[in-house]
């Protein structure tokens, strides 16, 4: 539980070699593409070895992608997929329907106030504002001027 996107989902080697394959080369082809030996491409492919730093973006022309998506999986734009909720789904479907009522409303809250609290926040930020200021529970004010002495 708890992965996201572009994490573990596939390695490094993995989506280098699922790259390679769309193209239709082997090993070989794309070696002589980035100036390697096929049993570095190899390695690679199979994560034994992490190619050099400086290799990174020259594999990532040859195989047609940004070296945000060769390293990550994820495009440049792509915002980080946190698919906790999504694992949760089966599990709360299980749950009677008055549960499931229950949740499908707080849920609908919890965004409308998220929507609200970010739209208001545009709106200080275009009114040069700054959010509103601290609140303190009543009676635990703190105290201004700092404390006398000789009390």
């Amino acid at each position: 539980m708890g992965t996201t996107e572009g994490d573990s989902a596939e390695s490094l080697g993995s989506r280098i070699a699922r790259l390679r394959r769309a193209k239709g080369w082997n090993q070989k082809d794309l070696a002589d593409r980035v100036g390697a030996r096929p049993s570095q491409i190899s390695k690679y492919e199979r994560g034994t070895y992490l190619p050099r730093p400086d290799l990174l973006p020259i594999l990532g022309e040859a195989l047609g992608v940004s070296l945000d998506y060769l390293m990550t999986g994820r495009s440049g734009g792509e915002p980080r997929r946190d698919f906790r909720l999504r694992e949760r789904v089966e599990a709360l479907e299980t749950l009677p329907e008055t549960q499931r009522s229950n949740l499908v409303a707080f849920l609908d809250a919890l965004l409308a106030a998220h929507q609200l609290l970010r739209r208001y926040q545009e709106l200080l930020h275009q009114h040069g504002h700054r959010a509103l200021p601290e609140r303190h529970p009543p009676g635990k004010a703190p105290v201004r001027g700092g404390a006398r002495k000789g009390r």
